[in-house]
């Protein structure tokens, strides 16, 4: 083999050795797994129960995560109506929220909780607190399907 051959081959070793050097090195890019999110599933929307000839509206205006804003509103036939600001969570398939309203001119916040049945929320009721304003104990609240809130495609946020 004559020099000239010994030293491209010499050369042509030096740079396959570096290339193989530099790219082992070289780390894969990694793609990191998108952090698990909860779904919270979209309650976004209106909600109307009628019961003879009273009218429950329940409207979530909006929802970050778990928690809600929105207003609910009693319009009672023949008798005191209510309407005002509803502000919570909703986990589990449970609606729990402050009620800040007006009606017969004070200004009053009671706890109002629903729970979610298929596309409907049913409300709940339980013993209240002396102030009479919240739930004594969550876990033994019970739903009325008599105040059964169904999606309403005709209200407007």
């Amino acid at each position: 083999m004559k020099t000239s051959q010994i030293i491209v081959t010499v050369v042509l070793i030096a740079i396959i050795g570096t290339f193989i050097a530099f790219w082992a090195k070289q780390k894969p890019v990694e793609v990191p797994n998108p952090p698990a999110t909860s779904q919270v599933e979209s309650i976004k929307g209106c909600y109307v129960a009628t019961l003879a000839k009273d009218v429950y509206t329940l409207k979530v205006l909006s929802q970050t995560g778990e928690n809600f804003i929105g207003t609910l509103e009693f319009k009672n036939f023949q008798k005191d109506s209510s309407s005002g600001t509803y502000v919570g969570t909703y986990k589990d398939g449970i609606l729990l929220g402050d009620y800040a309203f007006r009606s017969e001119g004070m200004d009053s916040v009671m706890q109002v909780i629903f729970k979610k049945i298929g596309n409907d929320f049913v409300r709940g009721y339980g013993d209240l607190t002396a102030t009479g304003d919240r739930f004594t104990d969550i876990s033994k609240v019970t739903f009325d399907n008599a105040q059964t809130f169904k999606p309403d495609p005709n209200c407007a946020l």
